[in-house]
Order: C-alpha cells, then sequence, then structure tokens
C-alpha cells in the first residue's frame, strides 16, 4: 500500500518505542548514573563517547555529533530510508503501517514481477546445488575464481543451466501470466517467428542476481564460463530496473559493513565479490554503465567518501575522465571524491588475490585527489608548452571548475589553487571562465532549493512548500520513489576516520604517484578543526536543543522572534517548535525540520565543543533568560520611539523631536546590526 505515513502514526509510534531497547538490541550499552554509554556505532573510536538518554528518548555522540531519536538511529544503524526504518520499529512494536491514500509506486504496481525475479533468483540458486551439471559452475567459483561458498551465499550467486527453458518450465509454470512478469522483467525473450512463445534469456551462465535498496532482486547479470560472447549479459530495462540508476552491491554493502562511510567504486562484480571476500565489503560496480552523477547523488547520502578505482591503461583513465565530469555538478561541502589508478595489468580481484586486503587498502591510501586528477585533465589537454599552453590550461581547468555548484567550498579552493598555479587573481579567473561544457548535469538538477511563488530563492524555506514554521496536522511526510525527506547523517570534522591521501613527508611532499609536490592539495581537503565561537544568541539556541523542556518555560518577545542572520532565525524557529512540543526532543525536530540551511546551522551547534558543556548545564533555563534580556534591553529603544509617536504629529513636527527621533532609529539601527 502506498501514500504517506500519517504523522499521528508516528507519533505513536514513538511513544510506544523505548529507544533502549532499540540501541540496545544493535550494540553493548553500560549504565552511567542516569544514562547509557557506549562505543558510537557510526566511528571508530577506543573510549565511549555515544550518550544515551532514556527519559528524554534521544542519543547523541560527542565524537562525531551524531545525534537524534529511534527512527534516526535506525536509519543511521542499519543504512535504511526514512519509511522503510518506520517500517523496522512498527514490526517490533506490534503496529500496522498506514498509508494516506495514494497512487501506488512502481515497485507496488510491479509486485508480482517483483515475485518472480525472487523466485528466479531462488531457482538460479537451487540449479548451483542440485542440477547434474552442477560441478561445472561450482569448479569455475571454487577453483577458477577461488570463490568460497559463504561469499557465494552472501550474494546469491547462481547457475543457469544449459537449455532453453528451464527457468521458462519452472516458474512460468504453463500460466500465461507468470509468463508475461519474467518477460516484463527481462528473464523470457519471445520468439521472433512464434509470437506468445518465449525462451530463457540466461542459459549457461553463472547468475549475480542485483538488489535494490530493500534487498529486493530486481535483475540479473550472467557471466560466461569460457570467452563465449558476450561475457557478461545484463537484464535489459524494465519496470523496476534501470542501470543507470542501480549499483551492484551496495546492499550487500549496507548490510555487511559495520561502519559504512567510505565506498569503492570498481568496474566488475567479480572485484566486488572478492574483494568483500578479503573482507573489503564496502565496495559496489556499476551495471556496464560509466559511473554518472546519480550515482554519486545516491552513494552521497551513504557515505562522505567514494573512491573510483580503474585499471592503469587507457581505458581506465578515461573512465576516471568520465567518473570527474560526472561528479563535479553534484559534489557537497563535507563530500570527498578520490581516484585509485591500479597497475597496469590488474584489476582489484587479481590485486587483491596477489596483495592481500593489506597491500589493497596501502595502494587505496594513496589514491589521487580531485583536485590532482582535475588540474592532470586539464593539462593533458594542452600541446604548447609556452603562455598560449598555459592560458589553454588555465581555461580547460576553469571550464571543469565551473560544473562545480557555485555556492561550493570546493569550488572556490579550486579557483584559489588555479590562482597560485597560473598567477591570475581569483576575479580574473572567474570573470573570463568558459561555459561548462556538460549542460547535462545542470543546476537543476540537483537537490537544490526550489524558488519560491515570487521566483525569488528563499533561504529559509518561508514560501517554499514545504510545511509551515508550527507544523500542523496533516503535515507532509514523503516515500520512497516519491520526494524524501532530506537524510542528513549529522557528522563533524572528527565523524569518521581521516581518510589517508598518501604518506607525507617531513618536509611536506607527498609520497606516492599521483600527488601535488606541496601542502595545498592536502590541505584544501582537510575537516576544519577549529570551531569558530558561539554568539549568546547560538549559545542559547544550543541550551533549547540540549534542554528542550525550557523553550515552554520561557517567553520571547516578538521582536526577538525576527531578523536574518542564521542565528536569528535558528532560535526563532527552534524556540517556537519546543515552545509547542514541549515533551519532544532534537531528534523529532530534525526529522520535522525541511529546511535545508536551518539543519546545516543546528547540525553545526550539535557538533560545537560547547554543546558537550550545555548538555551538562543544570541552569540552562537562566542562561536562555539571560539572553533574552539582555537582547531585550538592546532592542527596548523601540519603546522610546513609539514613545514620541504617541505625542502625536505636533510633537513630532518638532525639531527637537525629530532630532531625538531619528538619533534613537540610528542607535537602534546600530544595535541591531550587532546581533
Amino acid at each position: 500500500m502506498s501514500g504517506r505515513i500519517p504523522d499521528q502514526f508516528i507519533d505513536e509510534l514513538l511513544a510506544r518505542t523505548d529507544i533502549t531497547d532499540v540501541v540496545a538490541s544493535r550494540i553493548t550499552l553500560r549504565k552511567t548514573g542516569q544514562n547509557f554509554s557506549a562505543l558510537c556505532p557510526f566511528h571508530n573510536e577506543k573510549s565511549p563517547s555515544f550518550s544515551l538518554n532514556p527519559n528524554k528518548q534521544f542519543y547523541y555522540c560527542f565524537g562525531c555529533g551524531a545525534g537524534g531519536n529511534a527512527i534516526s538511529f535506525v536509519m543511521e544503524h542499519d543504512h535504511l530510508d526514512f519509511v522503510d526504518a518506520i517500517e523496522v520499529l512498527a514490526k517490533d512494536a506490534g503496529l500496522e503501517v498506514p498509508r494516506d491514500q495514494g497512487a501506488p509506486d512502481r515497485y507496488e504496481q510491479n509486485a508480482e514481477l517483483l515475485k518472480r525475479l525472487s523466485e528466479s533468483a531462488t531457482f538460479f540458486q537451487e540449479q548451483l546445488v542440485k542440477h547434474p551439471t552442477k560441478e561445472k559452475a561450482r569448479d569455475y567459483l571454487a577453483k577458477e575464481r577461488g570463490l568460497t561458498g559463504q561469499i557465494a551465499k552472501v550474494y546469491g550467486i547462481g547457475y543457469a543451466p544449459p537449455g532453453w527453458d528451464n527457468l521458462l518450465k519452472s516458474i512460468g509454470n504453463h500460466r500465461a501470466e507468470h509468463e508475461e512478469q519474467l518477460l516484463h522483467g527481462g528473464m523470457l525473450i519471445e520468439k521472433k517467428e512464434q509470437a506468445g512463445h518465449y525462451y530463457d534469456r540466461f542459459r549457461d551462465r553463472i547468475m549475480f542476481p542485483i538488489r535494490d535498496n530493500r534487498g529486493r532482486v530486481i535483475a540479473f547479470g550472467g557471466r560466461a564460463f569460457g570467452d563465449e560472447k558476450p561475457k557478461y549479459l545484463n537484464s535489459p530495462e524494465t519496470p523496476v530496473f534501470h542501470k543507470n540508476q542501480e549499483l551492484y552491491g551496495l546492499y550487500e554493502a549496507k548490510q555487511n559493513t559495520q561502519v559504512l562511510d567510505h565506498i569503492i567504486v570498481v568496474e566488475g562484480y567479480m572485484d566486488v565479490i572478492v574483494l568483500a571476500q578479503y573482507g573489503i565489503t564496502n565496495a559496489v560496480a556499476t551495471l556496464g554503465t560509466s559511473v554518472n552523477s546519480q550515482h554519486f547523488r545516491k552513494l552521497f547520502k551513504l557515505v562522505d567518501k567514494v573512491t573510483l578505482c580503474f585499471d592503469g591503461d587507457k581505458a581506465g583513465r578515461s573512465a576516471a575522465i568520465r567518473g570527474l565530469e560526472a561528479t563535479l555538478p553534484v559534489i557537497q561541502d563535507g563530500k570527498q571524491v578520490r581516484f585509485l589508478f591500479l597497475p597496469e595489468g590488474e584489476d582489484p580481484d587479481s590485486l587483491v588475490r596477489k596483495e592481500g586486503s593489506d597491500g589493497f587498502l596501502t595502494l587505496l591510501e594513496d589514491s589521487s585527489s580531485l583536485a590532482h586528477v582535475l588540474f592532470e585533465h586539464a593539462r593533458s589537454l594542452v600541446t604548447l608548452a609556452d603562455e598560449e599552453g598555459e592560458a589553454q590550461f588555465t581555461q580547460n581547468a576553469m571550464a571543469l571548475i565551473q560544473s562545480i555548484p557555485a555556492e561550493s567550498t570546493l569550488r572556490s579552493l579550486l579557483v584559489k589553487q588555479l590562482s597560485e598555479q597560473s598567477g591570475l587573481s581569483s576575479d580574473t579567473l572567474t570573470a573570463n571562465a568558459p561555459i561548462p561544457r556538460h549542460q547535462e548535469y545542470s543546476p537543476q538538477t540537483s537537490d537544490a532549493h526550489p524558488p519560491t511563488s515570487s521566483g525569488q530563492y528563499d533561504p529559509y524555506g518561508y514560501d517554499d512548500g514545504y510545511a509551515p514554521m508550527d507544523y500542523p496536522e496533516g503535515d507532509y511526510t514523503p516515500y520512497p520513489d516519491e520526494a524524501p525527506i532530506p537524510h542528513h547523517s549529522p557528522k563533524g570534522a572528527t565523524g569518521s576516520k581521516p581518510f589517508k591521501g598518501g604518506g607525507q613527508s617531513k618536509q611536506g611532499k607527498w609520497q606516492g604517484k599521483g600527488k601535488w609536490q606541496n601542502n595545498s592539495d592536502r590541505e584544501q581537503f582537510a575537516p576544519m578543526s577549529q570551531q569558530p565561537r558561539l554568539g549568546r544568541i547560538a549559545h542559547a539556541t544550543l541550551c533549547i536543543l540540549m534542554h528542550p523542556a525550557i523553550a515552554h518555560e520561557i517567553e520571547v518577545p516578538d521582536p526577538l522572534l525576527t531578523g536574518d542572520t542564521p542565528e536569528r532565525q535558528a532560535f526563532s524557529r527552534v524556540w517556537r517548535y519546543f515552545a509547542k512540543h514541549p515533551n519532544n526532543n532534537a531528534g523529532h525536530f530534525l526529522y520535522q525540520e525541511r529546511n535545508q540551511d536551518l539543519l546545516n546551522t543546528v547540525y553545526a551547534l550539535l557538533n560545537h565543543p560547547d554543546a558537550t558543556t550545555k548538555q551538562q548545564l543544570t541552569n540552562a533555563k537562566q542562561e536562555v533568560l539571560d539572553m533574552v534580556a539582555e537582547q531585550s534591553d538592546a532592542l527596548g529603544l523601540n519603546s522610546s520611539i513609539q514613545r514620541l509617536k504617541s505625542r502625536g504629529n505636533d510633537a513630532i513636527n518638532n525639531p527637537e523631536a525629530q532630532q531625538e527621533l531619528r538619533a534613537l532609529m540610528e542607535q537602534l539601527r546600530k544595535k541591531k546590526s550587532k546581533f
């Protein structure tokens, strides 16, 4: 059943769910006073920094900044989207998830087709055990490719035996509707000379089921045993399978990687499986296509680091350039893309067998940065080693840099680095930049804020079609394949292990291939370790986030709830929410808030070192009251102006009164500019 999940059900589910039970079923908790502590499951650490408050039904990690309620924990820990997390918690609570009436999604429309594909996967796996010619397949997997039975089971590897209608007879079962579903699912081919008669698409091949994010089988890849053509045969496009949107092994990576903060993109099924057998479970593969922007969007929702792994030959470098051009339009601050070029004649499968997992990971640490590959590619297009060649290099580099979203910090850093190399100012480079070459990756296709009804961008979402500030009943709740709630990973600079981009000598020069001989390339990707000092308003906002119940006890004058700075907007939105929902916690707020800019501000506060202090405050209410009083005094000049105005037009027309009014308004303007 499709449709949005009613808000009332989500509230009821959270009320019935004890976050302590949810977390304790997944990690080991230790009682510490009124709270629980644990090693954080979202980043590697040796001493516990994960804290769970059972009274507030909220968790927070002081090491990486992860925090939220039971729903967000299941999403993060189990690598699920919002709807799947709701379904998991509802099942544990013995509840059925209701849905408001809505159009069925593409999976519900094709439920029977998906059932036939699942049955097909089971059939192929059974043939690997039961078919008379099974030894041919088992010997190939075990002796030629060195796979264990355990890894074959994890990835659901099967065997399509020789013959024209093995699957058709088993799954089709002479039922017209089953045959039609298998045909639409790409498992059968219709005979040209006999309409309505079919034969198996996959015959005499090793079979690799392709799963979606929920683990449902949506397609297959079949590998020939010898040199038959094609060596790999994939399912065609179907109602549930679009190869340019899917990645082989992504579901398995989410299920088998404890801390999934980095994904390696390789070229083949066997590369993914063999790496997993050697303990490197975070690899995925494209499905016969180049990696594209849609792939990066999907991966960036899950992880902060993506490494593209290619052969070191010409074809591999060409694939790397296509990957570079695909990621530039969708790269985001806080995301990192690296490039690993393997030695000539090697692929991940052969290399990890030869060098072992440690050897492969060592190469991975020596991968090249996006900046290096970008500038190296721009340089490779230049034929002249003179001023004209330098000018062409600069134009080539700027054409690529212009593809990056304008608001990205990476774009500014790359322009600055190009300025240092070319000797031209950043303003000159920007003013003379060519039009980006790859217009198909327009920012319009990114997850940018939509314009308002007036055509103007509204940075705080008051006119962007999202729910209003007070979150009335019937508020928008999305579901898959429609418009999901932005899922943000609240990880700060220390949210995961730092990516080792190659060794560094004492002189500061990069060691290993693909590195610039200075520190600039490394430093521009380094996390921001220095946090800015918080102002009084930000401190007050953080107090409310850590102690939500105090908002209901604090009166805030209307003038303090307006303003055009992120700090004022955040305070206003946070106070209004918790004043209305005093029993909710920060997890509820993060779930309900739709505004990307506001979420970034709130996550920055929760990640700030001062958050630890604020959580331990016993007088958080007084700190907020002090801020309110201070701001009220500063803005209290309004009362003097109103006093003058109340004296009537005669008094206002008095030159002395006019001078006093102008002085007060100027003083008020200066006061407001400080806050």
